[in-house]
């Protein structure tokens, strides 16, 4: 192509022939300086929009190493009665000294029974002795006194059940034996009753207070398989409705209300090919959600929020079996 002069390609003016191009070396690395810096802000800014992931810590095992138990947290001891590997065993752990101590054995040997806490009170209720007899116990662990004693027995008996506190009562929800009724216990008269049963049978199922109402999630039963259904208990009108279906049908996995949302946390599958779980979901906006998952997989696991912490107790690696390690672990970046 033939050009004017003084005309570029594109018909622009051409460089005036007196102006000189000198190259900057100084000002070339300033600017990459400047894009470097600008990067790096931008790299930051996306990371500190991500969800932090979780990051588990390792703490001192448990001195039993025990599964298809629950925990209860009281001034920030942890309490881990019976379970498999150690159904008479009873140990804390001080999440402030973060080491285990060991307590009183219970009474009698439990394993698979529902574990809560209230006014400085452990209660254990039900769940079988080691040849696997399903049993009405209720036994209390008075912190203060450091002993065992028993209050009055369950109207049934409830082996893989959960434990809720609400209000002055504590419920007993689910669980293997006769009718499926909830149970209510009132600990200040040391006195039993029986409500409106699950809409679902439901054993090896995990609960939990949410505001006002009580909240039944997934489990198993004998003909039905592992369970994703969950479903609301409202006190006031002691009737059962629908709640949200989980991502995973899931048993023997843990549930707690984690700074205001509900998580479930591991758990198996035995009933429709054996799985050991390591997913956790979160509630959102009356939707499951899949979380990070645990750093193994575990159920039967004793899991309890403290001091905006998940703590992870010990439990089995194993669907359907005992292989249990004591690890424990805990997270505050949910």
């Amino acid at each position: 192509m033939i050009e004017k002069p003084g005309t570029n390609i594109k018909g622009s003016p051409a460089p005036s022939p007196s102006i000189k191009y000198v190259h900057d070396d100084a000002g070339d690395h300033r600017r990459r300086r400047q894009l470097i810096g600008l990067l790096a802000i931008v790299l930051i800014e996306t990371l500190l929009c991500q969800p932090a992931a979780a990051q588990w810590e390792r703490l001192a095992p448990m001195p039993t190493a025990r599964s298809e138990t629950a925990a209860a947290v009281w001034q920030g001891r942890i309490y881990v009665p019976g379970g498999l590997g150690g159904t008479r065993a009873f140990e804390a752990f001080d999440a402030f000294e973060e080491r285990w101590k060991s307590l009183p054995p219970l009474p009698e040997g439990r394993h698979h029974a529902a574990v809560t806490v209230k006014g400085g009170l452990v209660f254990v209720f039900g769940g079988a002795d080691s040849s696997w007899r399903a049993s009405r116990s209720t036994f209390v662990y008075d912190i203060a006194r450091e002993r065992w004693s028993r209050a009055a027995v369950m109207p049934a008996v409830r082996y893989a059940a959960a434990a809720v506190c609400l209000g002055p009562y504590i419920y007993i929800v689910g669980g293997d034996g006769p009718g499926g009724n909830l149970l209510r216990y009132e600990p200040a008269i040391d006195r039993w009753i029986t409500l409106a049963p699950n809409r679902s049978r439901r054993e090896h199922l995990a609960a939990v207070a949410v505001g006002e109402r009580i909240l039944a999630i997934g489990g198993r039963w004998s003909g039905t398989g592992e369970l994703a259904s969950s479903e609301w208990f409202e006190p006031r009108t002691g009737r059962w409705s629908p709640g949200p279906e989980l991502r995973r049908a899931r048993g023997g996995f843990a549930a707690i209300n984690h700074q205001g949302k509900v998580y479930v946390l591991g758990g198996e599958v035995t009933m429709s090919g054996d799985a050991t779980l390591a997913s956790v979901e979160i509630l959102r906006d009356d939707r499951w959600e899949f979380a990070r998952d645990l750093p193994l997989p575990l159920h039967g696991v004793p899991v309890v929020s403290f001091g905006g912490y998940i703590y992870v107790l010990g439990g089995s690696q194993q669907a359907g079996a005992i292989a249990n390690d004591g690890s424990s672990f805990r997270s505050n970046r949910y």
